[in-house]
């Protein structure tokens, strides 16, 4: 078997139960060791056998990895010129993930199992404050179709806890406007039900009822030429607002680990908030518990709308008389 055979077969694999953004960082992380192994060898992909690849090759990318030159280009690259430690780890683990589905398909050795994956310092992340929100509010234009939009992109991430790629897979049939709620399509194709702020139901509708330029489709959001919106259009509205906004921390990670930070200020549960975001486990979910613990904010809070704690409230039963 050759390392393209081996590498086809793994993304099919994944393409059967992951979602399309772990799709892409497979195929990002592995096609990335297999250029390097393609430099080394002087060999294509199709001509390197699978069983003539060693630990110790794996190994070897490794500290590649760790070591590389500050004039090479890489879209991960930190101000330093290296990759950063988190970038290693997942790069590993990718790699470990691809080994493991051969051995365990029996298509070769489990030639990653000895690799150890390094550690990396989880990195803080500072929500935005009231203030910031305010500041970013600034660059929307409301009236125009492309301003309210935006606002609906950001403040869907902001103000529901959304994921970049589930606004942009967002249906219309996934909004609710009459019973005031979004279905999400999250990970792993699992779905929750999420309430609406009352500015982004308004905004969102305006979208729909004025804006909306979309036809033979059913995604919610287009992108600037009309077409369906795409992760390179989130990603080049996102570089747009930072440069507008000064905020240079900017991305849309932020805006949903705001919502979440701010939703345990508010009062909401450890418990609601992991259905709020779709996390599997509720230990993802505990560390915006020690975030808001923890985190001493130089401005006002940024308050999330009194909708996610009215419905969410545990209500007093009735007494009979």
């Amino acid at each position: 078997m050759t390392l393209k055979q081996a590498f086809d077969l793994f993304i099919f694999d994944r393409q059967t139960f992951c979602g399309d953004k772990t799709i892409e960082n497979y195929e990002n992380t592995i096609r990335y060791f297999i250029q390097w192994l393609e430099s080394e060898r002087r060999s294509t992909r199709d001509q390197i056998d699978l069983d003539s690849i060693t630990t110790s090759d794996l190994k070897q990318y490794v500290v590649w990895l760790r070591n590389r030159s500050s004039n090479e280009q890489h879209p991960f690259k930190d101000p330093g010129g290296k990759l950063s430690a988190r970038t290693v780890r997942n790069y590993t683990k990718d790699l470990k993930t691809f080994y493991n589905f051969l051995a365990v398909e029996g298509y070769a050795e489990d030639r990653a199992a000895s690799l150890k994956v390094i550690k990396a310092e989880r990195k803080v992340i500072i929500p935005l404050s009231a203030l910031d929100v305010e500041e970013l509010d600034k660059y929307f234009n409301l009236k125009s179709a492309t301003g309210c939009r935006n606002y609906c992109i950001v403040h869907l991430m902001l103000d529901a806890g959304l994921r970049a790629d589930e606004v942009r897979i967002l249906r219309i049939q996934d909004v609710n406007f009459d019973n005031k709620y979004i279905r999400i399509r999250g990970k792993g194709n699992k779905e929750r039900l999420v309430p609406m702020a009352r500015n982004l139901r308004k905004y969102m509708y305006e979208y729909v009822y004025l804006h909306r330029n979309l036809v033979n489709t059913d995604a919610f959001f287009s992108g600037s030429s009309g077409h369906v919106l795409t992760s390179n259009g989130i990603k080049s509205l996102f570089a747009r607002m930072r440069n507008k906004t000064g905020i240079d921390r900017l991305h849309p990670h932020l805006l949903r680990h705001t919502f979440a930070t701010c939703f345990i200020l508010g009062g909401g549960s450890v418990e609601m908030l992991r259905i709020l975001l779709g996390h599997e486990s509720i230990n993802t979910t505990q560390m915006y518990m020690h975030i808001a613990s923890v985190y001493e904010f130089n401005e006002y809070p940024y308050e999330l709308d009194p909708v996610f704690f009215n419905t969410y409230q545990r209500r007093s039963p009735r007494k009979r008389r």
